[in-house]
């Protein structure tokens, strides 16, 4: 039998833990029973896993309006959000599992999972984002006898907080960190198992001078070498998880709050009181320009100073949905960068707060996706939202950065004077309007009846209308609508749509009779997974790529 540290899973324990200290190497085991480790590189069968549904401009509800309107005012200019994809739990012999983790390095996704029950069963998979809006599951390693809690990489490797079943391995303990090589986006086979006090490892953090590993019940924290010996090891009840920053290691219990140590000695720098968190429940922290922000639970997050504890903000789970079991609306994890703060708040959904100023968080609102939120990690401009068995969701964010000095080739002399946008999500350019606008804006219908020119990034959510002698340009990246949910992108007579940059339409497009679309600049793309009608009268020049050949008439 086993113990989970997780929401969804938990378990008795028939066996007592096995206190391990000093070397590490005496614990350590390679490829322990190999047929209980299947690898599966076949990019292609995997894939199959991934879907478009639901895949799209993705709406922000603004939880303080009772109708739940989408963000409007200044908030249509701060981020745009599109989700790219959707990947299904993997199987094995029937039994699904859930994802519990990822870690994002350049090119590549690690996602780790779990299953829920006694069956120990967990895997890992790696993810190709090379191509923002085409990722590719491209390697798989399942462990018949183990499940994995959390993942992290670095410099080649690849290290899992584990649980291994004892009875069916040549593991001493069931808290395992679990180590693997990656070359170029795929496992090879030279995996080792490290046992550390516990029933099961939470989570783990890789540096240049260290690995950190966390196990809760009976748990430790200990840190490794990179060859894989005990440098320092402190025994502490009920961990949850582990964060690295500033020279700084945080580690969360459910029971004894936080605690900021120094990596060097183990020595308590700040102690941080928490309410006692429910028994078995993830909870992950992150640390960002000194501060460490932590997951805690029915309270959503706190915002503490890394230097010594102090508490610096409290943000609360900002939706109730109705018919929800109270158990079920919990901050189980954040992830934070570039002053965007992530919040997965289960049955809640994934909210959104700018933490630019830490003291005065803004409340961006809640994403408009379905299921619940077990996890979140966002990194390198990518959102990854795990909903247990439900699978992921893979978004990709853009933000207005104020230093954007649009030096872009393709982009026009004039784009540098334009201003951000700042209006309603629902934009209309009247016949006699010339407007343009530069940065990052997401909006939701648009009519555009006069010129209207955008350089940067441009996200519409549902509907937009080119209107007869309007023109519309865009020079950066552009995403419009959501697949297979009736939006659409029409070009009317004598109507001019003007793209330059990567351009991703999610809804149908139609070129009325009479319309033009025109491509400028080099290296344009353009990839429509909605209906494309071309009508009689209608014409599209300029150079251009068409990923999924829908342009030909």
């Amino acid at each position: 039998m086993k113990r989970k540290i997780h929401a969804w899973a938990a378990k008795p324990i028939l066996f007592l833990t096995l206190i391990l200290i000093g070397s590490a190497c005496e614990n350590t085991s390679e490829n322990p029973n190999d047929d209980n480790i299947l690898l599966n590189n076949d990019a292609e069968t995997l894939s199959q896993r991934l879907s478009l549904d639901g895949s799209g401009v993705i709406g922000i509800t603004a939880p303080s309006n009772p109708s739940g309107r989408t963000l409007d005012d200044d908030d249509a200019e701060k981020i745009s959000l599109v989700l790219i994809s959707q990947a299904s739990s993997p199987t094995y012999e029937g039994t699904s599992l859930q994802a519990t983790h990822v870690d994002i390095e350049d090119d590549f996704a690690f996602v780790s999972y779990n299953t829920a029950g006694p069956q120990y069963l967990g895997a890992v998979e790696i993810f190709d984002i090379s191509d923002a809006y085409k990722p590719k599951i491209v390697s798989q390693v399942i462990f018949k006898n183990a499940d994995v809690s959390a993942v992290e990489y670095r410099n080649g490797q690849l290290y899992l907080a584990m649980a291994i079943d004892v009875d069916n391995s040549d593991a001493s303990s069931p808290a395992n960190l679990g180590i693997v090589s990656v070359v170029n986006g795929q496992f090879t086979s030279d995996f080792k198992f490290v046992s550390v006090p516990g029933f099961v490892a939470t989570d783990v953090q890789a540096t240049s001078e260290f690995v950190a590993l966390v196990s809760g019940n009976n748990g430790s924290l200990t840190l490794f070498n990179s060859s894989l010996e005990t440098l320092r090891e402190l025994p502490f009840e009920d961990l949850r998880g582990v964060a690295y920053g500033d020279d700084r290691l945080a580690i969360l219990s459910g029971s004894a709050g936080a605690k900021i140590l120094n990596p060097n000695s183990l020595a308590e720098v700040a102690s941080i009181s928490l309410p006692a968190d429910a028994s078995e429940a993830k909870r992950t922290m992150d640390i960002e320009d000194d501060h460490l922000y932590i997951a805690e639970g029915k309270n959503g997050s706190g915002i503490y100073r890394l230097s010594n504890g102090q508490e610096v903000n409290k943000l609360s789970i900002p939706i109730n949905p109705e018919n929800v079991e109270s158990g079920d609306i919990v901050t189980n994890a954040v992830s934070v960068e570039d002053d965007l703060l992530f919040m997965a708040n289960g049955a809640a959904g994934i909210s959104i707060a700018d933490v630019d100023d830490e003291e005065e968080a803004e409340l961006y609102g809640v994403l408009d996706l379905d299921g619940s939120s077990n996890f979140v990690r966002y990194e390198d401009k990518f959102v990854f939202v795990a909903t247990g068995a439900g699978g992921l969701q893979i978004l990709k964010i853009e933000k207005k950065d104020e230093d954007d000095d649009d030096d872009d080739e393709n982009e026009k002399p004039d784009c540098e004077s334009l201003e951000s946008y700042k209006g309603n999500s629902n934009l209309n350019v009247n016949s006699n309007e010339s407007v343009g606008y530069r940065g990052s804006a997401q909006l939701k219908n648009v009519n555009i009846g006069g010129t209207f020119l955008f350089c940067g990034s441009l996200a519409i959510e549902q509907n937009l209308n080119v209107n007869s002698n309007g023109l519309m340009e865009v020079y950066g990246s552009f995403a419009f609508g959501q697949y297979r949910k009736n939006t659409s992108l029409n070009v009317n007579s004598n109507a001019i749509l003007r793209l330059s940059g990567s351009i991703v339409i999610y809804g149908d497009l139609r070129l009325n009779s009479g319309a033009k679309l025109e491509f400028v600049g080099e290296g344009t793309s353009i990839t429509v997974y909605g209906d494309v009608t071309i009508n009689s009268g209608a014409s599209i020049s300029g150079e251009f790529t068409d990923t999924e050949g829908k342009l030909k008439k």
